[in-house]
């Protein structure tokens, strides 16, 4: 039986890498957690994934650690999954999201060097380096591809369709708290950098708040074209707020 990591890599190998599933499905039988690791780089993703299980569910760090060793390597009848499925139970929608939180926080770590920073510019994909909530749910949903097998191995599962309702409530509450009600509200708040999103490296608090009305634009223009929800919500608070000051 595949190990959450071997599943993890299969998907990648699949969606990211065009094999088929029965070639992916070959790989992961013939090649070791290291040769697959060279082609989908899904490890520190995966650790990001168990590190945000653990501070939700209170695993201690001990049980991080064996957890995390049996999701790459196995076997599935470690004791661990046992361990950390009962700490699980009840784990809720928001708690999930909280999760993926964690592993979006530590792929804007891992990829604050300059030469992503550089790609990420031409690409138009600097608004990857905004929080959860600003980056649509297109982009939220990616990271089930890390988290699902994982959640999955410890009796866990995800049902997209309400994941993605707690999100776009969790978007709306976040608006209201951070009083985002335009395109300038948003990028004051790109603006102050770390202040608005402690996640940030230094190097990125440097280097966003200069372009900050470019990643704005790349935000919004998310939401309008891969986030409809979002879009509608944000499109009616600027409705309310130019209503109220006409």
């Amino acid at each position: 039986m595949p190990t959450p990591y071997q599943n993890i890599a299969k998907a990648a190998l699949m969606n990211w890498n065009g094999l088929t599933e029965e070639e992916a499905q070959k790989r992961i039988e013939s090649e070791s957690v290291k040769e697959l690791e060279s082609q989908v780089y899904a490890l520190s993703s995966v650790t990001h994934a168990v590190s945000g299980i653990a501070n939700e569910i209170e695993l201690t760090e001990e049980e991080q650690s064996e957890f995390l060793e049996a999701v790459i390597y196995g076997p599935e009848t470690s004791p661990i999954f046992e361990t950390v499925s009962k700490k699980a139970e009840g784990l809720t929608d928001e708690g999930k999201l909280n999760i993926l939180s964690t592993i979006h926080d530590g792929w804007v770590q891992d990829n604050s060097n300059e030469a992503t920073f550089q790609k990420k510019v031409s690409r138009e994909q600097l608004r990857q380096y905004a929080p959860l909530e600003l980056i649509g749910w297109n982009e939220v949903k990616s990271d089930l591809l890390f988290l699902s097998p994982i959640l999955s191995s410890i009796g866990v599962e995800v049902n997209e369709a309400t994941l993605e309702d707690s999100y776009h409530e969790r978007v709306e509450s976040f608006f209201e708290k951070e009083d985002i009600k335009d395109e300038s509200s948003i990028k004051s708040l790109i603006e102050q950098g770390q202040l608005f999103y402690p996640a940030l490296p230094e190097s990125l608090h440097e280097k966003l708040p200069p372009v900050a009305d470019i990643v704005t634009n790349q935000i919004i223009t998310n939401w309008h074209e891969k986030d409809p929800k979002t879009a509608t919500t944000f499109e009616a608070r600027k409705e309310s707020t130019a209503t109220i000051h006409m």
